[in-house]
């Protein structure tokens, strides 16, 4: 019972808004309500009635049930006063009347955000859900008076009874809701009032979900931004008043609810009629036979796909499920489990059914008459890509997506425009996101279906489309987890199409473009758009592979310029592998969450999976050139049984064999074909089949060959085997094998557009007489017989296939996804209406059938780096073909740095798994193209290749390896251009063989540098080998200088090598400084690359160089204070390099050497060596090899003369270094005791022990 305290807090509310009710209320039409408002009025202000309601309570105790009205405090109200308090607010909305209508949804509004409202809304509960139901409609129903201002105030009254916590609203009531902000979008005039309800319904769903992933109605929830989920059409306001009006609308409401708004920034939520799609018992309800009274072409196929999605589902588990269960009616599914799971269920199925929604013809190309199906795409858009744990993972909610959202996935996907395509390709872009883990079979179909369709049509493509589709796949690989898992779970897999070779090679062919010669129909500018968008998602492929083996091996990544971040709470972190089910649902119906496998990515398993499907594939790739050798290599390799029933099983089972080729085989006389034609027909089962569908059953596994006597032996075999399965319906065999022949005779006549004169079926019947054992056989029989032939065709699977879809790839016919690529594809000249028909959601759903049979039902979530080396070796090629040609044949710069881009990424992948072939192959190619041998030929675009090859080594050197050598061959050729340019003469100016006086007398050219001329004369000929074109693979630079050089040459030399300024010696010598932090086992590769190009320098006799070697004694310098293992395996490599170097011919380069290597002993002696060990004597032991080798005494005289040095400035520290020193004394003895007498020896020994005494 209320009190008078508790009267005078509710009538602030409800009191205002009977005052205004009475004052507008015509005394004629609205006299009932009036009254009823003053009786309220009189009741809330009178002492008296209030009295009078107490003792009337007390003598009925019906009276004093609870109501739903409460004053926001400890009293209640009963049932019986919350009606009377309520039924004048109900009417008043009902009356259609604007000034009565205002007021009372105000005082509604106020009475739910206050809490003043309790309970649930349940119009088929007790009498208090019914009652608050009723005033939740009237709310609802005021919509159709049509004005602005009342508009908004359903909005307002609506989002705050779904966003309250003490009013709680589920089932049918917020369907109803939902509805009527969806016709509030569509249908009102005003923009301010579309967006509100657009936004209202957003912030609705994020309520909905966030309560159902939470479990929890007080979970709190935070107002959605609005501005990012404005249209271009709803941003014309310049000023963004409306965005801040909406904004507020939607942030006010949320903040008048205590405990739902949580402190803190607004969350970021990216982002017709309805014909039955709000109704809760559509599914619950159906029955399979009522199908076929339904006028609605949508809800018809809607019921097919989820009735048959359904049996598809139960299929799989008839041995689990009882024979009642079996039968279950689906109404218990949606009924068990929480109200808030339903809620979200309800909701989810409601818009799926309006973005199937179809349009009148009219309006199948007018973005205004389809904002219905729009704005649905948009809700189902956002709710998945802000979905939670329970929704990606929940049984139920993943057989909501296969049963409604993948029909209007089909649906709308063929749509011509472009908005809805766009919309479906994004939401398919979030189940492959976030849904890939429980819908593998759905995405193994629909990816085919959506974007390789677009993908590989190069000629004759939609720019719009085309352009969606690039940017889709742009933003799949945002997430480096998803383009691994679909290589694993899809190329990987037997019965699946090639999906991530298959849009790599589409991107080839984008990238490419249109084939010269080729009509099309893009406009140039669109094609270069196409190649640029293709060229990125290349790149963007490269970049996804490349985080994924950086995050699976911990490798930093050295451009934190990716910003790439990885979705939240996606599925792959939750489980590694995670059972499909294939739209199966627990047996009870819970909502359990879907098991995580225990079987990871075994690399070994999917490896022999990998090669099982690329050995089959090349199996059937012979059987369609030659069938006999095609099953002789499958029976070899073990992928087909070699008894005549499992190749018969193979032939009629397998994907991607020709068809022609098959009945072929069939046909032939040999033994084993007949065997194999012989088990294949037995395979049949016809009882109780008419003869026309037997043989359409029959035919549609391959195609009748030619050949007579072929055609006869399979027809024999086909009679025989109808007659054993129906023997009663003919007297022999003889009747069904001539009636076969005259069947497909029949067939070809009807359907054959060639033949004029058409046969009647007067004339079939007369073609028939007598077969059956000298009998006719009954006129109905043959009339009913040649009206279905017909009326439909008997013709393959893939008859009907147009003729863009037959020239479809290899791997496509293979896997056998033509059927349902062709779904979606029109045939030109046909008007065809833009949803699909419900034989073609028939079609579809044999499909998914068939993919539930073949594939597996575990999803793979890749852990293990080697999966990368299979993609890679499927990627590369066209990788390094699409890289390689632009950046050859185009000087644009976006072009050029994407290439480039292109380039570091592959070569990071294929060094980092260590793939020497392929890394090697994308390093050559980029070195070549820095055109440093043919200085000639330097572009900008060239020395961007060099400081791309250069960030390479400063941010890949630990995994280049054998690669070094031409990186740090570039670098030696880099550095002689650069001094070159700076006029400095040339190291061949020292180290060069003599010139014979024939060579020297010669007169020099004048074609000189300018600025050599400058440094001294003598140089020209270098400057005329650079400008003369070399190969790569030359040692030096240039080629032969002894042809004639111009002064136009000359010029652009210069301009060439200043162009290589851009670079720098210093990024250059970077790389060398930077040696000492590469790893133990990179230091070495570096140390042998180094060493193989100083042998290329100083091995040409002409124009030797010794940039190499100084950088040696550098590094040598910069790494000796590595641990003593990692030292001794690079000294091991130097030393050999020095030995071979000291023994040079030419002497000036041995001198050099030597020289160097005392620099290296000097500083290494400043090290004090421990006791027993034997360091020094190895570090010194080139000096020994070399004095025993050499036959200059120069070489010998100038080791003496190191040594010596040596002991004089570091006798100290020498320890066991003692034994390579007195080894060279030994050396050094011996060889002057040959040339010398006894009396020269022994002065020059007693010179040099006082040399070493001192």
């Amino acid at each position: 019972m209320a009190s008078s305290e508790a009267d005078s807090r509710l009538s602030k509310v409800v009191a205002p808004a009977l005052e205004k009710i009475v004052k507008n209320a015509s005394w004629r039409k609205h006299s009932k309500l009036a009254h009823e408002c003053k009786s309220v009025l009189e009741r809330l202000t009178s002492p008296n009635k209030q009295q009078q309601s107490s003792s009337a309570a007390d003598a009925d105790p019906e009276a004093s049930i609870p109501g739903p009205l409460h004053d926001g405090g400890t009293t209640e109200y009963s049932l019986a006063e919350s009606e009377s308090i309520l039924s004048p607010l109900i009417n008043a909305c009902g009356t259609g009347f604007l000034k009565i209508v205002d007021p009372a949804i105000d005082c509604v509004q106020k009475l739910i955000a206050h809490g003043y409202l309790r309970g649930e809304a349940d119009p088929t509960g007790a009498t208090e859900g019914k009652l608050l139901a009723r005033l939740i409609e009237s709310v609802c129903k005021c919509y159709d008076i049509g004005d602005d201002a009342i508009e908004l105030s359903v909005l307002k009254a609506l989002l705050s009874a779904v966003t309250s916590i003490s009013l709680r609203i589920h089932g049918d009531c917020l369907l109803q809701i939902v509805r009527t902000c969806y016709d509030i979008y569509l249908g009102s005039k005003n923009v301010v009032n579309q967006t509100t309800a657009k936004a209202s319904l957003i912030q609705m769903l994020v309520i909905v979900f966030r309560r159902m992933e939470a479990d929890s109605s007080t979970v709190p929830i935070q107002p959605i931004v609005v501005a990012e989920l404005m249209e271009p059409v709803e941003r014309s306001d310049a000023d963004g008043s409306m965005t801040m009006f909406v904004q507020g609308f939607i942030t006010k409401i949320m903040q008048d609810f205590d405990g739902v708004l949580n402190a803190g920034a607004p969350s970021k939520i990216t982002l017709g009629g309805h014909d039955g799609a709000f109704e809760t018992t559509t599914v619950e309800t159906t029955n399979p036979a009522d199908l076929l009274d339904s006028t609605d072409k949508d809800m018809l196929d809607a019921k097919y796909w989820e009735i048959s999605m359904y049996k598809t589902a139960l299929e799989g588990r008839k041995g689990e499920l009882a024979d009642g269960e079996v039968e279950r009616d689906d109404d218990l599914e949606i009924q068990i489990g929480n109200k808030l799971r339903r809620d979200a269920f309800l909701v989810f199925r409601a818009l799926c059914k309006l973005s199937m929604k179809t349009p009148p013809k009219e309006a199948s190309a007018d973005p205004q008459l389809m904002r219905g199906k729009i704005v649905a795409l948009e809700l189902l858009k956002i709710l998945l890509e802000n979905a939670g744990a329970v929704f990606r993972t929940s049984d139920r909610f993943l057989g909501a997506i296969k049963q409604y959202l993948c029909l209007s996935l089909l649906k709308n996907s063929a749509s011509s425009l472009m908005i809805v395509f766009q919309l479906s390709c994004s939401i398919f872009v979030s189940l492959v996101s976030r849904f890939r883990a429980g819908l593998k079979a759905e995405i193994g179909v629909f990816f085919p279906m959506i974007v390789l369709r677009v993908l590989e049509n190069v000629a004759q493509p939609n720019f719009q489309q085309k352009m969606i589709v690039l940017r889709f796949i742009e933003k799949l690989c945002v997430d480096s987890q998803i383009l691994v898992d679909i290589f694993i779970n899809y190329d990987c897999d037997v019965n699946s199409s090639n999906i991530f070779e298959r849009m790599v090679n589409g991107l080839l062919k984008t990238a490419q473009g249109v084939p010269p010669g080729t009509a099309t129909s893009l406009m140039p500018p669109q094609e270069v758009t196409l190649k640029l968008e293709a060229m990125k998602c290349l790149v963007a492929v490269l970049k996804s592979m490349g985080d994924w083996v950086n995050k699976q091996l911990r490798i930093p990544d050295p451009s934190s310029a990716r910003k790439f971040d990885v979705v939240e709470n996606s599925p792959e972190s939750e489980s590694l592998s995670m059972v499909n089910g294939n739209g199966e649902e627990p047996a009870e119906g819970s909502d359990s969450q879907s098991e995580a496998s225990t079987e990871a990515s075994d690399v070994s398993s999917i490896e022999q999976r990998r090669a099982y499907k690329l050995e089959l594939q090349e199996g059937i790739s012979l059987f369609n050139r030659k069938p006999k050798k095609g099953i002789e290599f499958l029976i070899n390799a073990n992928k087909v049984g070699d008894s005549p029933e499992e190749i018969a099983v193979f032939l009629k089972n397998a994907s991607g064999l020709n068809k022609t080729l098959i009945g072929d085989y069939l046909g032939e006389r040999e033994d084993l074909p007949l065997k194999v034609m012989h088990a294949y027909v037995n395979s049949f089962e016809f009882q109780g089949m008419e003869f026309d569908e037997a043989i359409r059953a029959f035919l549609q596994g391959f195609r009748l060959p030619g050949e007579a006597q072929k055609i006869d032996r399979i027809m024999e075999k086909f009679a025989e085997r109808y007659c054993k399965c129906n023997p009663k319906v003919f007297i022999s065999a003889d009747t069904a094998y001539v009636l076969a022949y005259s069947v497909i005779l029949l067939n070809t006549d009807a359907h054959n557009p060639m033949v004029k004169n058409k046969m009647s079926a007067d004339d079939f019947i007369r073609n028939n007489r007598g077969i059956d054992d000298g009998k006719d056989l009954p006129e109905e029989y043959l009339r009913s017989l040649y009206a279905r032939i017909s009326k439909n065709e008997i013709k393959m699977k893939e008859d009907g296939f147009d003729a863009q879809q037959r020239q479809s790839t290899n791997s496509n016919r293979i896997l056998g996804l033509d059927n349902i690529l062709n779904i979606v594809v029109r045939k030109r000249g046909e008007d065809i209406r833009m949803e699909t028909s419900d034989d073609l959601i028939r079609h579809m759903q044999e499909q998914f059938k068939e993919k539930a049979r073949k594939s597996e039902s575990v999803y793979y979530a890749a852990t293990d780096v080697v999966i990368l080396r299979f993609m890679v070796e499927v990627c590369w090629a066209p990788m390094l073909a699409a890289f390689s040609v632009p950046l050859d044949q185009s000087d644009d710069e976006v072009v050029i740095g994407l290439c480039l881009e292109g380039f570091r990424c592959a070569i990071h992948v294929t060094a980092v798994m260590s793939m020497k072939t392929h890394r090697d192959a994308f390093v050559t190619s980029l070195a070549k193209f820095t055109s440093l041998h043919s200085p000639a030929d330097i572009k900008q675009k060239n020395v961007e290749a060099i400081k791309a090859l250069v960030a390479i080594a400063d941010e890949d050197g630990n995994y280049l390896q054998e690669a070094w050598e031409h990186i740090l061959t570039c670098v030696s050729r880099f550095e002689h251009l650069h001094l070159l340019g700076e006029g400095a003469p040339p190291d061949a100016t020292f180290f060069a063989f003599p010139q014979n006086e024939s060579e020297k007398s010669k007169p020099a050219k004048s074609n000189v540098l300018p600025v050599l001329k400058k440094k001294g004369p003598g140089r020209m000929q270098y400057a005329a080998a650079a400008v003369l074109r070399g190969s790569y693979d030359s040692a030096g630079i240039g080629g032969n200088a002894s042809g004639g050089v111009t002064s136009d040459q000359m010029n652009s030399l210069v301009s060439n090598l200043n162009m290589l300024e851009q670079v720098g010696s210093s990024e250059m010598n970077r790389i060398f400084t930077r040696s000492q932090k590469l790893n133990s086992e990179a230091i070495i590769d570096f140390v042998k690359a180094l060493c193989k190009v100083s042998m290329e320098e100083l091995r040409s006799a002409s124009d030797p160089r010794v940039f190499s070697l100084t950088k040696i004694v550098e590094i040598a310098h910069y790494n000796m204070n590595r641990i003593r293992l990692v030292w001794s395996s690079i000294w091991h490599v130097l030393s050999d390099f020095f030995v071979t170097i000291g023994c040079s011919e030419n002497l000036s380069i041995s001198i050099f050497a030597m020289d160097s290597l005392r620099q290296l002993s000097m500083k290494f002696l400043e090290r004090e060596e421990l006791a027993n060990y034997n360091f020094q004597n190895e570090f010194m032991k080139p000096f020994v090899i070399v004095m025993r080798k050499s036959s200059a005494v120069e070489i010998r005289e100038l080791i003496v003369r190191c040594v010596s040095q040596m002991v004089l400035s570091r006798v100290n520290n020498v320890k066991s270094g003692w034994k390579s020193m007195f080894m060279v004394l030994k050396i050094y003895h011996f060889l002057w005791f040959q040339q010398f007498s006894q009396q020269q020896l022994m002065m020059t020994t007693k010179t040099l022990f006082c040399w070493l005494l001192r």
